[in-house]
């Protein structure tokens, strides 16, 4: 193991060219599924519910965020 040369073996690697052939079509893919989400439905913060950033290295909520799932009328 120490005569292989270091990253010899990353089957998903994230640069390079043991790079995932399919990474770009799974980003694709989520982008895909998040736009149809988005155009079927309406996500709303449940009622009194406040949001207060936490900051780190990612800047996320402090708390859980709860929201409410209605379906969208489509116009056609």
């Amino acid at each position: 193991m120490k005569s292989k040369p270091l990253h010899s073996f990353e089957p998903f690697g994230f640069a390079g060219k043991r790079k995932c052939p399919g990474y770009r079509f799974s980003l694709t893919e989520a982008t895909v599924v998040l736009c149809v989400l988005l155009r079927k439905f309406i996500f709303e913060i449940v009622p009194g519910q406040t949001v207060i950033p936490f900051h780190g290295f990612v800047t996320k909520p402090k708390e859980e965020i709860w929201v409410t799932v209605k379906t969208r009328k489509l116009v056609q």
